[in-house]
C-alpha cells in the first residue's frame, strides 16, 4: 500500500505526462497504483510505524536480525513473468517479505553472497538496528575478514 502510495506521488505525473512503454507485468502493477484507494495510505503509515517501534525495542542497541536475502534461487530468467508459473507467482511476494523489512524498520541493511548452489549465489542479509550502521558495517567487515581466511 504505502510502496504503491510512494511510487505514484514520485513517478504518476511522469507516467502520465510521458506515456513511457512497460512490458505487462509492469503495466499491470501501474494500473494497481493509479487505482489505490488513498483513504487507507493513513493507516498503512500508522501500522509501519508500530513496526518500526517493534524491530527497534527488539534490536536493541546491539542486536543484528540475520535473515536469508532471498526465499529461494532465483528463478531462471524468463520464467519470473510468466503468471501461472507456480514458483514464478509465489516468488516476489516471499522475496518482498524479506526485503521489506529494512525499509519498514528503518534499518540498515547488507547482503552477504555467502555461499552458491549451482552457480547461483546464495545471500545472506544482516540488519542492525535503526542509526547503527557503523555497528553493521564493522560486523560485516570481521565476517569479510572470516571468510577470506
Amino acid at each position: 500500500m504505502l510502496q504503491w502510495a510512494e511510487i505514484e506521488s514520485c513517478l504518476g505525473a511522469w507516467v502520465a505526462a510521458a506515456n513511457p512503454a512497460f512490458g505487462p507485468e509492469t503495466e499491470q502493477n501501474f494500473e494497481l497504483v493509479k487505482n489505490l484507494d488513498r483513504r487507507q495510505v493513513r493507516r498503512a503509515a500508522q501500522h509501519r510505524e508500530e513496526y518500526f517501534l517493534k524491530l527497534k525495542a527488539f534490536l536493541g542497541l546491539n542486536g543484528l536480525l540475520c535473515i536469508p536475502t532471498t526465499p529461494a534461487l532465483a528463478p531462471l530468467k524468463g520464467t519470473i513473468g510468466a503468471r501461472g508459473h507456480a514458483a514464478a507467482s509465489d516468488y516476489y511476494p516471499r522475496t518482498l517479505s524479506l526485503t521489506s523489512v529494512a525499509g519498514i524498520g528503518r534499518l540498515p541493511q547488507v547482503s552477504l553472497p555467502l555461499a552458491e548452489s549451482g552457480g547461483v549465489p546464495v545471500g545472506l542479509s544482516l540488519l542492525a538496528a535503526n542509526g547503527r550502521d557503523a555497528l553493521l558495517l564493522d560486523v560485516v567487515g570481521r565476517v569479510a575478514g572470516f571468510m577470506s581466511r
